[in-house]
């Protein structure tokens, strides 16, 4: 069983499905069964998808809430190429992100994409130590 602690208005991803908290305080909430769950502040909004980075977090997000990720694997490939010229740190986000994906663990390949597109708007750098991104607190 999954024990989530959601913030009022925060969404959660259950596989295909939204669910939205609509509460005046936290609220704990309990899931159970093996639907692939994702916090709002890990998922990305479509639109606001716009550079290489972010449209890598949102197919990753696809692949991990839908499933079928050996049909993304061409736009994957286009676009983890696209990234890893991006800078050093970048293409260490990439084998971050390929370790992941080969333990078939899609949601820790996403958390070190928030992780790391989070230090990026805050810093306004792609530049950051591959051990932050990869850190076992992620």
């Amino acid at each position: 069983m999954l024990k989530l602690v959601i913030k009022p208005g925060e969404k959660i991803y259950i596989g295909r499905s939204t669910l939205l908290i609509r509460a005046d305080t936290t609220v704990t909430v309990y899931i159970n069964g093996d639907q692939p769950v994702l916090k709002d502040r890990e998922a990305i909004d479509p639109q606001t998808a716009v550079t290489p980075v972010d449209q890598l977090h949102l197919l990753l997000q696809d692949m991990y809430l839908h499933g079928q990720a050996t049909h993304h694997m061409v736009r994957y490939r286009e676009l983890t190429q696209i990234v890893e010229k991006q800078s050093a740190d970048s293409a260490n986000l990439v084998k971050t992100i390929e370790r992941w994906l080969i333990e078939d663990n899609h949601y820790m390949a996403i958390r070190a994409l928030a992780r790391f597109t989070q230090h990026q708007k805050r810093t306004g750098s792609m530049n950051i130590i591959a051990e932050e991104i990869d850190r076992s607190d992620l």
